[in-house]
């Protein structure tokens, strides 16, 4: 009986890889098309769709939402701006911190700070000048 439990989790995580992977073979239903009848993939999931917006904050620039408003992308920035704890330390090259619902990582660039800030479906990034 010790022996069945384990041997059963084997089996079934065994069958379950063996569903994972490539086919070469295409989905039913679906035709193959030549290079002068195909489509590049889209670069957001379905539904999803970033938009570049204006901010008014000093030192903020390239601010970028996905499923929020720009208002709201430009006051995460402001508020990721004023919280000292979400800028990387100096000499530090990233760090990362809480925003209201957000979880922000911020990463040194040459350009200053590259900040992301994501909560499931959403997302607010832009750049922020480093001091």
């Amino acid at each position: 009986m010790r022996l069945a439990t384990p041997l059963a989790i084997a089996v079934l995580a065994a069958a379950l890889l063996a569903g994972c992977g490539s086919s070469s073979s295409s989905p039913a239903g679906s035709t193959a098309t030549g290079s002068t009848g195909s489509k590049s993939a889209p670069s957001t999931p379905a539904g999803a769709s970033a938009q570049a917006c204006a901010i008014d904050a000093t030192g903020v620039t390239g601010l970028r939402v996905t499923a929020v408003s720009c208002g709201q992308g430009q006051k995460t920035a402001i508020a990721w701006q004023r919280d000292a704890a979400c800028s990387p330390a100096t000499g530090g090259s990233e760090a990362g911190c809480t925003v209201g619902a957000y979880r922000c990582i911020a990463t040194t660039t040459d350009r200053g700070y590259s900040v992301s800030c994501a909560e499931p479906g959403r997302s607010v990034a832009f750049t922020a000048k480093r001091g």
